[in-house]
């Protein structure tokens, strides 16, 4: 699908949408799991596109409706201007350092005036929302994940130029099991399409060589980062780079789903290298008590 899709227009955000804010009125957004081809969730007058990446986006739905729809031609314009923007919910988990998620990925002022950041729909929970779901493998480490938050950034015409999703999970040889699984998946990712093991479309996915040869490394953070074209049955293709960062039981997924254009300015970055440098120095920070637990 195009980053060009019509916008939607949702209907006014009632007292339940407002309990928990995200982008443009606080409204609550309700998603689906799904993996690997484009999805589209609604926020109020906004609708955010991450395509082809596999993390974990919802269909297009409207804010405070539990239906969802799976055609964006039932969208029609909304008016233009800069998004407005408010803290998106933390991570609903329990678990102790959950709350320290909210500063590891995007924070509104990475972000420049034109773009504002939003909770994905289920964005805050672990239950029925995938984190890692490359080539629409199996990934059995999504078991032992205790907490999580994704978020986006886009822009007034519904783009979305990034987004990122912090985990915590059980121990650090989780996360670590979740680094060999995303490894393995790739390494014997079928050149032929590939049906999701959560019920969402099958596709084929082609990997190109990693991009992060050269990228700059942070000490005590490990990398994965896969370059990728994924294919829906329709034929229609979305190149996009998906970056990994692992410290103890923290990860780290930071999302591009236009490999093949300029991005937007993150924290005062503009390459995928150097965005990513930044989200790897958060991770190093992360205190001990929260990485170790």
């Amino acid at each position: 699908m195009s980053d060009e899709t019509p916008l939607a227009t949702a209907p006014p955000a009632s007292e339940a949408d407002q309990e928990h804010p995200t982008l443009a009125g606080g409204a609550d957004i309700d998603r689906r799991s799904g993996v690997t081809v484009p999805r589209w969730f609604a926020l109020t007058g906004v609708v955010l596109l991450i395509a082809g990446l596999g993390f974990a986006i919802g269909w297009l739905v409207t804010p405070g409706d539990n239906g969802s729809s799976r055609s964006a031609s039932q969208s029609t314009p909304s008016q233009g201007g800069a998004p407005s923007a408010t803290a998106p919910s933390p991570p609903t988990s329990t678990t102790p350092g959950a709350s320290a998620l909210s500063n590891v990925g995007l924070r509104q002022s990475d972000l420049s005036s034109s773009l504002g950041l939003a909770l994905v729909p289920n964005g805050n929970t672990v239950a029925g929302a995938p984190t890692l779901d490359l080539c629409n493998g199996a990934f059995p480490s999504e078991s032992l994940r205790r907490a999580r938050l994704q978020v986006a950034a886009a822009n007034a015409q519904g783009n979305v130029a990034i987004s990122t999703e912090a985990v915590l999970y059980a121990n650090a040889s989780a996360t670590d099991q979740a680094f060999s699984e995303l490894k393995s998946v790739a390494a014997n990712c079928p050149s032929a399409p590939v049906a999701s093991p959560v019920g969402e479309p099958t596709t084929t996915t082609k990997f190109n060589p990693a991009p992060d040869g050269s990228w700059p490394q942070v000490g005590n953070v490990d990398r994965l980062a896969f370059d990728f074209v994924a294919t829906d049955q329709a034929g229609q293709q979305q190149h996009s780079i998906a970056v990994y960062l692992r410290r103890g039981r923290a990860l780290l997924g930071v999302y591009f789903p236009s490999a093949d254009s300029q991005q937007a300015s993150i924290a005062g970055q503009t390459s995928t290298a150097s965005i990513v440098d930044v989200f790897a120095h958060r991770m190093a920070e992360l205190p001990a008590s929260v990485v170790n637990s």
